[in-house]
């Protein structure tokens, strides 16, 4: 067994390399052949993307490394407020740009949002019993098992769909694709028997998945994917889904049983979904089920402004088995991330969906494991799909998808019981103790008698400790009805409403770990519904009314039953929402979503409201609908979102709201190309400057390798050329017969642009 100290030595001569402090030759000598193995891996660049901290592989462009190798064990995040230059490279938030490539601490990586934990050392201690891990996946071909990044797969995978051909099939010509990333972390989903058990075994839940019929449609994948490195999954159509669900199945080395789980593992989890976010429609986490409330929970605070399903899922009984719930859960947890525009971290279990930060498990064995005891489920998956769509909780801050990935581990859960001791309640209580949930009787009781603990709870709370009431009940919310749930807010004890304690305590790690937040807004927002993990108060609740054309309907056409309201309304509603969209009535809109329409309903072509807004440029409606939670990342019959559709009106104010909101064009890069080389073609400048401000590769080619800058120089457009050099376009890159822009230029006699074209070359 390795001593813990020589374990913290091996991890910090791996940091060493990395950071070219010493050779990897040098490294080898001084630790065991134990950890040699990471170093030889470092070497052939299987872990790029993964510096390794002790006892955690963190990403270095999500945890600041920190360059005292004596204090590693503290490293922490720091955070830059503003932005520098420095020779022309852009530096934010400790994140510097170099010709378009993010580096953290000099190590290429994604923009992450980090955070440095709260606590008078402002440092992000590590759990020395987290498991370091690798993300590897099954290509499906000869090269077998591969270790990867969540950024490098997401890299493959747009290269996948860049390159894969047009399917020629009219079956499933209406058919447009759904991405989906699968995270397997561990759990009885993936096991298979050994000696007599469950046991978990690499790479099985993957190979066996790979030859379900219900789980991987094996003919379209290989039609349509015959050239793909890794090849996908794809589940076979689905009667009423408008999209086939294509997915990606990845797994973390090595598979932890969830028990196991810890803070550093949700920090993961958020983070490989914050750099496959842009690729993907939604993600799907499978689980153990012992824990995976906690990690729900954690999540549903983590991701912030999510604008994509995630959804949770395990199982009781392996997908590998006869008799086994983890192919319908698996199956359930890919048509929603695929299908359902729920921007949530939510449960998938038993054909029920849930709300992440609201669910308990109540049972070990049985296949209804998971409830949601103080509301009910978002959506049941019977016979058809049945969604309330009112019940979905919608962000309304306007601000792209973020992560915080600073959690305070200083919480605890304390539950009071009758004849407690004050010496263990005082000394539960002692710094570092900074978030506590306070489980009581009933409504939030506590005995009223007990003085000496209601003292230590006062001074602890004056110390700047935050303490969340919830009740022992499994239903219900706390109240301050009774006296003795009264005297527990006079010391300073914040009512938890009816709040799980998973919630609580995961709402609290999140909420202390905000370093932006001083300790009066943390305790506020301890008491605001951030993820609809708490219900309002009576008096913030709503009617609904109602559009007067409904009842009307009802009686025109002899409706009674729910259910026929329900169609009816569900038929009514898009429409209606795209015609106010359209003439830009927010008072119509206002009236439509009161009454039970959501945002995201579609037409008949798949357009949502904000596809609308955008397609004829009207701002304030577009404005309207984001700060309601109308999504940005809805794509219509034309796979085209919302961001597009602005982009086609050539409004920049409409482009940069869709992006300050989180939208990105989504495109395959020839179909782009072909877009920009259009508008060049055409001389059209107000196009090219939508499509810069949309953020996309202005250097993109068509289908023959031209690029926007060689048609214009061919067509000697100064102007056009001008502004493509200023964008970085690539002046020296050929087209498929070998012409450059300067070739195009020179031939047909533009001194001028061959100047430009020249001067822009030297300083590449």
């Amino acid at each position: 067994m390795v001593s813990q100290r020589l374990l913290v030595t091996s991890f910090k001569l791996i940091e060493a390399v990395k950071s070219d402090v010493i050779s990897v030759r040098e490294a080898r000598g001084k630790q065991p052949k134990k950890y040699q193995r990471q170093l030889k891996r470092i070497e052939e660049d299987e872990l790029q993307c993964f510096p390794i901290d002790v006892y955690n592989c963190r990403q270095t462009s999500d945890y600041g490394i920190n360059e005292d190798m004596s204090e590693i064990q503290n490293s922490q995040s720091p955070v830059v407020n503003g932005t520098k230059e420095v020779n022309g490279n852009k530096e934010m938030n400790g994140v510097k740009e170099v010709n378009g490539v993010k580096e953290v601490n000099g190590v290429e990586g994604d923009d992450t949002r980090s955070r440095s934990s709260s606590g008078e050392s402002n440092a992000q201690p590590l759990d020395e019993f987290s498991t370091p891990k690798t993300l590897r996946l099954d290509t499906g071909k000869r090269t077998g098992v591969v270790s990867m990044s969540a950024a490098k797969l997401a890299n493959e995978v747009s290269d996948i769909l860049v390159n894969t051909p047009e399917r020629k099939n009219a079956e499933n010509h209406e058919l447009t694709e759904s991405r989906v990333l699968v995270i397997y972390t561990g759990g009885t989903i993936g096991m298979r028997v050994k000696d007599g058990v469950y046991q978990p075994e690499p790479f099985f839940l993957p190979r066996a998945i790979r030859e379900m019929p219900p789980l991987n449609d094996k003919e379209y994948v290989e039609a349509k994917f015959p050239n793909a490195k890794i090849l996908p999954y794809a589940l076979p159509p689905i009667r009423h889904m408008s999209r086939r669900v294509v997915y990606w199945l990845v797994e973390y080395d090595p598979l932890l049983d969830s028990s196991d789980m810890t803070f550093d593992d949700w920090i993961r989890i958020a983070t490989d979904i914050y750099k496959s976010y842009a690729n993907y429609d939604g993600f799907v986490i499978l689980h153990g089920t012992d824990t995976l409330s906690y990690t729900a929970c954690a999540l549903s605070f983590m991701l912030e402004n999510l604008g994509k399903p995630v959804v949770l899922t395990g199982a009781q009984i392996p997908v590998g088995e006869v008799r086994s719930d983890g192919r319908e859960n698996l199956v359930g947890a890919l048509i929603v991330a695929g299908n359902l525009d729920i921007p949530e971290v939510t449960i998938l279990f038993n054909n029920k969906l849930l709300r992440g930060n609201r669910s308990i498990k109540v049972d070990n064995s049985a296949l209804e494991a998971f409830i949601s005891p103080n509301m009910e489920a978002i959506a049941s998956l019977n016979i058809e799909i049945a969604v309330i769509w009112e019940s979905i909780f919608r962000s309304s801050e306007v601000a792209p998808f973020t992560v915080q990935t600073t959690l305070c581990r200083n919480v605890g859960v304390l539950r009071i019981f009758p004849s407690m001791s004050i010496d263990s309640v005082r000394q539960f209580l002692q710094p570092p103790m900074q978030g506590i949930v306070l489980q009581t009787f009933g409504a939030g009781n506590m005995p009223s008698r007990r003085t000496d603990i209601l003292e230590e709870l006062r001074l602890a709370t004056e110390r700047g400790c935050i303490i969340v009431n919830c009740s022992q009940c499994v239903r219900g919310q706390v109240e301050s009805d009774y006296l003795t749930g009264k005297i527990l807010v006079d010391v300073g004890v914040i009512p938890g409403s009816d709040m799980t304690p998973e919630a609580a305590l995961t709402k609290l790690s999140y909420v202390l770990g905000n370093p932006d937040w001083d300790l009066p807004k943390k305790r506020k927002m301890m008491s605001r519904n951030l993820r609809g993990e708490l219900s309002m108060s009576r008096s913030e609740t709503s009617t609904l009314n109602d559009l007067e054309i409904v009842p009307r309907l009802m009686k025109f056409l002899r409706i009674s039953s729910s259910h026929e309201v329900r169609l009816l309304r569900n038929a009514l509603f898009p429409p209606l929402l795209c015609y106010a969209a359209n003439i830009g009535d927010l008072d119509l809109l206002d009236h439509l979503r009161e009454s039970g329409a959501a945002l995201s309903f579609s037409n008949y072509d798949r357009r949502t409201a904000l596809h609308v807004a955008a397609s004829v440029g009207n701002i304030t409606t577009i404005n309207h609908l984001l700060k309601h939670g109308a999504s940005v990342h809805a794509r219509d019959y034309l796979d085209e979102n919302p961001l597009v559709c602005a982009v086609r009106t050539k409004k920049l104010d409409c482009i940069k709201a869709l992006r300050d909101a989180g939208g990105k064009v989504v495109m395959n890069q020839t179909s782009l190309g072909m877009e920009l080389c259009l508008a060049a073609s055409i001389n059209d400048l107000a196009a090219l400057k939508a499509w810069k401000e949309a953020g996309v590769d202005m250097g993109a080619c068509d289908y023959d390798g031209r690029s926007a800058l060689l048609l214009s120089a061919a067509k000697g457009d100064e102007e056009l050329v001008a502004f493509l050099l200023d964008c970085g376009v690539d002046a020296k890159k050929m087209d498929n017969f070998g012409r450059t822009p300067l070739f195009e230029a020179e031939t047909k006699g533009y001194a001028k642009i061959s100047q430009m074209i020249r001067e822009a070359c030297e300083k590449s």
